[in-house]
């Protein structure tokens, strides 16, 4: 190598390697989105494991995600872990289902549905819908959407 061209060398491994990190074109063109926690609650009891998803009404809003913990807690997602959601109103459905077998018992692992399998919902149907659960939420841009727990019940 050049001695002379050394420094060179080193700028360019320099830019290659930032020019390797995060896509900005990517990012570029994404609505802003807002951290946003919650929980929820069946009955006053923290349900692990429930599925709770976000639908934007507004236009231009991007869809959520999340799943609750232990505790019932969650953060939202929209397009990287705990990102938060967009700004306006959504709409919410939460829903916990397992497969069972014809029996009702809960099956860990499907190899072979054959026909026998059906979902087993945990919390009442009607929240695993935006048309029927009645939960609705509004995500502001300014701090922390800290939501009210979803204290649900039959």
């Amino acid at each position: 190598m050049n001695r002379d061209r050394a420094p060179l060398y080193l700028l360019a491994l320099m830019f290659l390697i930032v020019g390797c990190g995060r896509d900005d074109q990517w990012v570029q063109g994404r609505p802003p989105v807002y951290p946003t926690s919650g929980q929820v609650l069946f009955n006053g009891e923290p349900v692990e494991k429930a599925t709770v998803i976000f639908q934007p009404v507004d236009a231009g809003g991007k869809p959520g995600t999340a799943l609750t913990d232990a505790r019932g807690y969650f953060k939202a997602e929209t397009f990287e872990n705990a990102d938060g959601l967009t700004e306006g109103t959504h709409r919410v459905s939460i829903r916990k289902v397992h497969m069972a077998d014809r029996d009702g018992n809960i099956v860990e692992m499907v190899l072979d549905d054959g026909g026998g399998l059906q979902e087993k919902h945990f919390l009442p149907e009607a929240y695993a819908s935006f048309e029927t659960s009645g939960l609705e939420i509004t995500i502001e841009a300014t701090g922390r959407n800290e939501l009210q727990p979803f204290n649900l019940a039959n």
